[in-house]
Order: structure tokens, then C-alpha cells, then sequence
């Protein structure tokens, strides 16, 4: 991998993570917080439940190292802010997405080396130079998975109308940078991709739909209204692959693992736009009232 993506990858995660930030004020994180069941239960489960999707999906497909560490990766990483763009389109529950990722990305310093650590060392305990260096990556991850979400609520809080003018700017600039990232890696490991894409293309679509089953199981058992369900639908397979890219490439070296998180977002994109045509057609839902038809 070329020199450039030590530079380029933590450009690209500080403003992903900073627009995450900037679509949540002080206020709107106190009122989401205060429903502490929806945010710890859907923050708990993610941790929870994605690492036991994989362990599922490895079972199943028994794929090469390389895309069991891809896998393990993925399901270790918080959300994304691609979800909070797919909850709009769905008329999900957009400020308790915009909450969960948050939540979810500032625990990542301290669960992403955890969850990556246990899975290679389970699943790849043979293989030594699978090591997670856990402390580096924890502090990597605190100064451009946490910092830059606080940075973002600063700024919205001193000046409000002057971020949500750039708001949307800013977010478009991430997704084209996540985009010529993932383009960049499918570029690089092209070789790699061709060889395993049917066993990636597999397991890309296993995770999508075994962590939206999750997602809404866990909002069903936890008596969420309709907006909500959709919300934890789309919040769990929707991974921050931004997060996973800099653990792969600046963290552990191995642009390789980065290939199912590619074939991955691809997946996604094609099932959350399908989901949004569907949903879009029905009647707008309210994300404060349960009186809307159910999943």
C-alpha cells in the first residue's frame, strides 16, 4: 500500500468522524441519552451480538485468514455515519442514529482493540503475526475516533449556523473521501478481490442481513416504536469503515484485511437504497410515536 494512506486515511477519518459531531448538539445528546435504554441497549448490543454474527458467518462460509480477519474487523468497528444518511432516507429515527454512532464511536477506543485482539486470537490463533499492537491502536483510535466527534459538537455549539451551512458540505466531502478510499483499496487488492470475491461477496450479504435481523430483534424485545426499529435495523450492519481502514492500514499494516469491508460497503449501498425505494413509499413515519405500523 502505497506511503500516501498513512496521511490520506487519518485526513479522512478525522472529517468523518467531525461530521458525526457536528450533527449533534450538547441538548440533542443529553435528550437522547436521558432514553438511556434505546442508546445502551443498542451501543451493548453491536458490541454484543455483530462479534457473534461473524463468529456465525465464519462457521458457515470458513473463509481464507485474510477475510476472517476482514470480518472480525468489521464487526469489531462502531457504527457508521453511513447509517445516519440511510436513516433519513428510510424516515428512520435520524437523531437516535446520529446519538447511537456517536455513542458508539467513542466507546471504539477502548472496545475496537478489545473485540479485534479476542477475535484474531481465537480465529487465528495460529497465525502469530495476526498481533493487534492494542495500546497504539486505543490511542490511535481516541485521537481521531474521539477527538474529532468533540471538535464537531464544539464547533456547533460556538457557531451553530455557520456548521449547519457547511454541515451537509462536509458530510458529502466524507463519503466521496470513504468512496476514493474503498476505491483505492479495491484498486490496490484487486488480485485479492478477484480470487475470493464469491466467498466475500457471501459473507458480505450474510453480515448485512444476520446484523439487520439483530437490529431489529433487539428493538422488538426492547418494545421500541417503528421509527426506532428501522433505525437499529439500519445502525447495525452499517459499519464505520473508515475506523476499519485505519486499523488496517495504519494500525496492523495489512491492506489485505480491507477487502471484505470493500465488497461490503457495495453490498450495502445496493441494499439500504432497495430498503429506502420500499419504505419511502409508504406513509412518513413520526420518530417520537409508537402508533406507527410496526416492522
Amino acid at each position: 500500500m502505497s506511503p500516501t494512506a498513512d496521511v490520506a486515511v487519518p485526513i479522512v477519518i478525522f472529517l468523518m468522524m467531525m461530521a458525526v459531531g457536528h450533527g449533534l448538539t450538547v441538548t440533542e445528546l443529553w435528550r437522547s441519552v436521558a432514553d438511556l435504554r434505546a442508546v445502551a441497549a443498542a451501543t451493548i448490543g453491536q458490541i454484543v451480538l455483530l462479534p457473534a454474527v461473524a463468529t456465525l458467518i465464519v462457521l458457515l462460509v470458513e473463509p481464507a485468514p485474510a477475510v476472517t480477519a476482514g470480518l472480525v474487523l468489521v464487526a469489531a468497528c462502531p457504527g457508521g455515519m453511513t447509517s445516519n444518511y440511510f436513516a433519513h432516507l428510510v424516515r428512520a429515527n435520524t437523531a437516535l442514529s446520529v446519538t447511537l454512532t456517536a455513542a458508539s464511536c467513542l466507546a471504539s477506543f477502548l472496545t475496537v482493540p478489545s473485540l479485534v485482539t479476542g477475535g484474531f486470537f481465537f480465529w487465528l490463533e495460529d497465525v502469530p503475526r495476526f498481533e493487534v499492537p492494542g495500546r497504539s491502536l486505543s490511542m490511535q483510535l481516541l485521537l481521531l475516533g474521539v477527538l474529532p466527534i468533540v471538535v464537531g459538537m464544539l464547533m456547533r455549539g460556538w457557531r451553530p449556523s455557520a456548521v449547519l451551512r457547511r454541515d451537509l458540505l462536509l458530510r458529502r466531502c466524507s463519503l466521496v473521501a470513504l468512496v476514493s478510499l474503498v476505491a483505492f483499496v479495491v484498486v490496490d487488492q484487486w488480485s485479492a478481490l478477484v480470487t475470493d470475491f464469491p466467498v466475500l461477496l457471501v459473507a458480505a450479504v450474510l453480515f448485512t442481513v444476520l446484523a439487520m435481523i439483530a437490529g431489529l430483534a433487539l428493538a422488538w424485545a426492547t418494545g421500541r416504536p417503528s421509527a426506532d426499529r428501522l433505525t437499529y435495523l439500519i445502525e447495525f450492519p452499517c459499519r464505520n469503515l473508515g475506523l476499519a481502514a485505519l486499523v488496517a492500514l495504519t494500525g496492523l499494516h495489512r491492506p489485505d484485511f480491507l477487502a471484505f469491508a470493500a465488497v461490503l460497503l457495495l453490498v450495502q449501498v445496493l441494499v439500504m437504497l432497495s430498503l429506502a425505494a420500499v419504505l419511502r413509499r409508504g406513509p412518513e413515519r413520526n420518530p417520537r410515536s409508537g402508533n406507527a405500523s410496526a416492522m
